[in-house]
């Protein structure tokens, strides 16, 4: 059975069928074992930053902080503002045991919490969540705009709410998905604080402001991340829409009036960015049928970037929103046709040499800027800087596509591999971020169902103890599972995918819609089939392991489909069923989680 709340959208004038924060069966929770049951894989203990002393903004950060007077190196030597240091004298209001960083806002005072369940949670999404929902980066909205906005709008209190209850029972299992059990009190509170927030939407003013609109599209986004919580990614890709549809009426409306827009909580400029990497990540994991009835890609508005950097968060947004436009462009050329009256050839080359010119006016600027940090030793510095690097060999990787499309048939050419050496930086620079061991790689013998293995798998006590090399992690952002789909779909090397894959697998992460672990099945069920095919037909000799790929054996086509609330039929086409047309079906598989 199934529990679902209706569509945050679905509250305001907006026509919206109901969609989900959901609940079903249990799932077993893994067995914490120091043995391991799967050759090749040993566990190890988690890294903890922990910081005592130091100003607050490197205490919130929970980076060692120089403690230079008045305001500490560590902060302004990056851009940001150092908000001094706390008193020696210890907090009475909080635990002995648990002693987190005071941030900018106070908890009790203008919130309205009926329960310690309620101020507990609240307090987790603050020093815990926020901070892990924003990635490798610093993130206004989940730091800082919507704890604001809660002081005032009580949906957007009852999400922040119900998204920590869902993380707290995230990060205490083995896979990047909430189990779906209505028994867990966790999961039903966070069920009940996100049906709060919808009657606090469907009980305010039936006159649709713009300030309500704003209120509606934080929701919907807090909304898709309680679904890609708990993987219900058919769920969340109606919380999405539903925000594209209102954030397309909202630039309609601000023709009219700009009022509401400045002086809400949440800026409409990292809404829309939100939106915009959102929109990016799902079209990443539809199919061309989803992709044809699809919301129309919102708009951009982004700001030119700086002729200089002077903070890592200038380079990162430039590099990110040059990301955005580059896929977001790509993805267009799957699915509609050039601006009428133009040469299909020359616009698409054109558009090239745009965004050619604007990396490489990008990468000097960051040469440069990198330069004067020769020797960062903070932790969330170093992460800064290899997101930035990564966004950054990813778009070069993209140009190199861009040059396979062909403007008449609209698709790109078979031959999709790169150079070599762009997958192997890509691969080392995610082996940094995730503080990865060099030799990762699948382990020998074990098979892609043996991770989110099926409840009613004889050997599934065998299989669910499999351990990872970190707990799941949470991400609003997108970067590193998108780099490594680029290696395991890309490189032409097997071993380089293999540690790609290895990579998703057992450092179990999800980034919005991206559950890394799905799409390490998804890649290694692709390896297994082009390794094994002969003549062009997927599969057929199980003893063939080829190292490298020849094009004809290659999977051209991989398509998904959401047939279950957690399960979804994955078909593989080989480049003769790809060019038969869209009638010749491939091979299929369901995937559950």
């Amino acid at each position: 059975m199934t529990r679902s709340t209706r569509s945050a959208a679905a509250a305001t004038a907006a026509v919206e069928k109901p969609s989900a924060v959901e609940a079903v069966d249990n799932e077993k929770e893994p067995e914490k074992s120091e043995k391991t049951k799967v050759k090749g894989h040993v566990r190890k203990k988690a890294w903890r930053p922990k910081t005592k002393t130091g100003c607050i903004t490197c205490r919130i950060r929970r980076i060692k902080c120089d403690e230079a007077k008045p305001g500490c190196q560590r902060c302004t030597s990056t851009g940001r503002k150092c908000d001094g240091y706390k008193s020696a004298l210890a907090n009475p209001s909080l635990p002995v045991v648990y002693q987190p960083p005071r941030l900018l806002l106070n908890p009790s005072l203008g919130l309205d919490m009926n329960s310690i369940e309620e101020q507990e949670a609240f307090h987790f999404f603050k020093y815990q969540t926020a901070f892990e929902l924003s990635g490798f980066f610093d993130s206004a909205f989940w730091q800082f705009e919507v704890l604001q906005a809660s002081h005032t709008i009580p949906a957007i209190r009852h999400a922040i709410i119900a998204i920590a209850a869902l993380h707290r029972k995230f990060i205490s299992g083995r896979m990047p998905v909430v189990p779906d059990d209505l028994t867990d009190k966790q999961i039903t509170f966070a069920i009940e604080q996100s049906n709060r927030a919808i009657r606090e939407l469907t009980n305010s003013s039936t006159e649709r402001t713009i300030s309500d609109m704003m209120d509606v599209m934080t929701v919907c986004v807090m909304f898709y991340c309680l679904c890609c919580f708990q993987g219900h990614q058919a769920a969340a890709l109606e919380h999405l829409h539903s925000g594209l549809k209102i954030l397309n009426q909202l630039d309609q409306a601000l023709d009219r009036d700009t009022d509401d827009v400045e002086v809400h909580p949440v800026s409409l400029k990292t809404l829309r960015a939100i939106f915009v990497t959102m929109d990016v990540q799902a079209r990443g994991v539809m199919s061309k049928e989803m992709l044809e009835t699809w919301a129309k890609r919102p708009k951009r508005n982004f700001s030119r970037p700086p002729n200089r950097f002077v903070t890592f968060a200038q380079a990162r947004y430039a590099f990110e929103a040059l990301y955005h436009e580059l896929i977001g462009f790509m993805q267009a050329l799957d699915v509609e046709p050039p601006p009428a009256g133009v040469d299909a050839s020359e616009w698409i080359q054109s558009e090239y040499k745009v965004f050619q010119r604007e990396f490489n006016a990008l990468s000097i600027r960051l040469d440069q800027f990198l330069a004067h940090f020769s020797h960062i030793t903070a932790q969330e510095d170093r992460g800064s800087v290899l997101g930035i690097k990564l966004f950054r060999e990813q778009i070069r990787v993209y140009l190199e596509l861009f040059k396979g499309f062909d403007p008449v048939k609209r698709t790109r050419e078979i031959e999709w591999c790169v150079e070599e050496q762009d997958m192997k930086s890509m691969l080392e620079l995610a082996c940094e971020l995730l503080r990865a061991p060099p030799d990762v790689s699948v382990p020998a013998g074990a098979q892609p169902d043996d991770y989110y293995p099926d409840t009613n798998d004889p050997e599934y006590d065998a299989k669910s103890d499999i351990p990872a090399y970190s707990r799941p992690v949470f991400s609003s952002n997108t970067g590193l599972l998108s780099a490594l789909w680029l290696v395991v779909s890309k490189a032409k090397s097997s071993a380089l995918r293999r540690r790609a894959i290895a990579l998703m697998l057992d450092f179990p992460r999800r980034e919005g819609i991206w559950d890394g672990v799905v799409a390490g099945r998804v890649a290694w069920e692709i390896l297994r089939l082009e390794e094994t095919a002969v003549d062009g037909v997927l599969g057929v000799n199980p003893d063939q392991q080829a190292e490298t790929i020849a094009d004809i054996n290659k999977v051209r086509d991989c398509s998904i489909h959401y047939v279950a609330p957690r399960v979804m039929e994955v078909e593989f086409r080989s480049l003769s069923q790809w060019e038969a047309g869209p009638h010749v079906r491939g091979m299929t598989k369901l995937l559950a989680w």
